[in-house]
């Protein structure tokens, strides 16, 4: 019977199906992108802008595939941002979490729930 090869199979088939659906990633990634994956190449370069309204914890790397940078502007752009150096064949996950507009008087109604950005970055 075939029962005992069906798991592996199956094991074979989804560790490959997470890295095909991984798109190419666009110069630029931004907050809209969050819950996506993205495909580089190793010694690619990409940029992170987080909107500046709101208060960030992170960004924050798991995994040796990619480096985080912050880049520092002499004039404020009105966002955040990082260049995400992939320098490593493998995959990463990029969270970050906003919280609450720093420029409003209140929470009401909910400006102030968390913002979340999750990234995965697959490197080959």
């Amino acid at each position: 019977m075939r029962l005992g090869r069906s798991p592996l199979v199956a094991l074979a088939v989804l560790g490959t199906s997470a890295s095909l659906q991984a798109s190419p990633a666009p110069q630029t990634i931004t907050l809209a992108d969050s819950g996506t994956s993205f495909s580089l190449r190793k010694g690619a370069q990409v940029e992170l802008r987080l909107p500046e309204r709101f208060r960030w914890s992170g960004p924050h790397v798991r995994g040796a595939a990619v480096r985080l940078t912050r880049i520092l502007f002499i004039r404020d752009p009105g966002y955040l941002a990082w260049s995400l150096s992939a320098g490593a064949r493998g995959t990463a996950r990029v969270t970050a979490t906003g919280h609450g507009e720093v420029a409003t008087r209140g929470c009401d109604p909910g400006p102030c729930a968390p913002h979340l950005l999750v990234l995965t970055f697959v490197v080959r």
